[in-house]
């Protein structure tokens, strides 16, 4: 495929730790809107960068629920833990095997790994979260291309660090391990407000949260990928 058409959301935050029933009412609200948002768009491929769900202790009734959202998607979905729903002991992606849905690939191994989606001609990288600290560098240990691919995307959830800026923040993603990296197009989640950032091949961006209205509200990003062309992101408000 010369072409690629890509949906990327992230951080709803199911089962929110507020103690409000509208609280929860709204990431169920907002997870069922963006992905009707996303399926009138049609991608070949969604990227889902963390925080499904607000802590590990969501309910099984949501954790079930939630997965058949996604099966019931009629494209692939690649995604990984974030910060709130990490591989922490007895996490929900332990207890539940989200890649046991036909159509869904969890990365959640802490070492990282790379999902093969053959019959686009995609590569996706990303790693599970075990504990959100400042010794976990999301982005740290990248492995290169794979070697016949057509796309070779990525998967992270962390703190974006500007260019000369230091942080003592948990989880730390600098701008420059972002501009060196071997992406056509990086999928970034943590940060619910959205941001595109320039790299040397492509694009890496925060889609922000659909669940969230700061920056420039509740939103997703649609990813048109073509041959020899920067990519273009378009940052959507529900």
């Amino acid at each position: 495929m010369n072409r690629l058409r890509l949906a990327h959301c992230s951080d709803i935050h199911l089962d929110s730790s507020g103690h409000r029933q509208a609280d929860r009412d709204t990431a169920r609200d907002g997870f069922v809107a963006v992905l009707a948002a996303i399926r009138a768009r049609a991608p070949d491929l969604m990227l889902f960068a963390g925080d499904l769900f607000d802590h590990n202790r969501a309910r099984p009734e949501t954790i079930e629920w939630a997965m058949a959202q996604l099966a019931a998607l009629p494209f692939p979905v690649v995604m990984i833990p974030g910060n709130h729903d990490c591989m922490e002991p007895g996490a929900i992606f332990h207890r539940y095997d989200f890649n046991s849905l036909p159509n869904v690939r969890n990365l959640s191994a802490a070492e990282g790994e790379v999902a093969h989606l053959q019959e686009l001609g995609v590569a996706v990288w990303g790693r599970g979260m075990v504990e959100h600290n400042a010794q976990n560098r999301p982005l740290a240990d990248i492995p290169p291309r794979p070697a016949g691919v057509q796309w070779y995307l990525g998967l992270g959830h962390g703190m974006f660090v500007p260019e000369g800026e230091q942080t003592d923040r948990s989880s730390p993603m600098p701008e420059a391990d972002m501009v060196a990296s071997p992406f056509d197009y990086l999928a970034l989640g943590h940060h619910h407000a959205a941001l595109e950032i320039p790299t040397a091949r492509g694009m890496a961006a925060f889609s922000g949260s659909p669940t969230d209205r700061i920056g420039r509200g509740a939103s997703y990003i649609m990813v048109e990928l073509a041959e020899g062309v920067t990519p273009v992101v378009e940052v959507l408000v529900l």
